[in-house]
């Protein structure tokens, strides 16, 4: 293997996949349900805290922290969500899709962002948006 081929295999390992979005429902218990059906996992860390409520899930490959948007008169309510994942933008637009589906299926409203980033969030391609 050549050199360049070994270092070409390095950056795409190093790099990851983050994800931004907008979950438009302010109920903490059904984000919280779409959530651990599209991660298929009862393992969410959820905290309900004065300023709103936090989830989050992580693993070694995957990292999603949603939270309460600040509230503001004339916008409905939502939850935020980030996080960044190892995978290819094909995968990740897969998995994001997967979620837009769910939240469909409760009729909410939802949109998502991802960027392939280096390990110091530097974007290294273009944005893609599902809506």
């Amino acid at each position: 293997m050549s050199s360049l081929t070994y270092l070409l295999q390095e950056i795409e390992i190093m790099n990851k996949i983050a994800f931004y979005g907008t979950i438009y429902s302010g109920d903490y218990k059904v984000v919280a349900a779409i959530l651990k059906n599209w991660l298929k996992t009862e393992d969410l860390d959820i905290k309900i805290r004065l300023s709103g409520e936090e989830i989050v899930y992580e693993t070694e490959e995957f990292y999603l922290y949603s939270y309460n948007s600040v509230t503001v008169e004339g916008v409905p309510p939502s939850f935020l969500l980030e996080g960044n994942m190892s995978g290819t933008l094909e995968e990740v637009k897969a998995l994001l899709q997967q979620l837009w589906q769910l939240c469909q299926e409760q009729n909410i409203t939802s949109s998502f962002e991802y960027v392939e980033v280096t390990e110091d969030g530097d974007e290294v391609s273009e944005q893609f948006y599902i809506e």
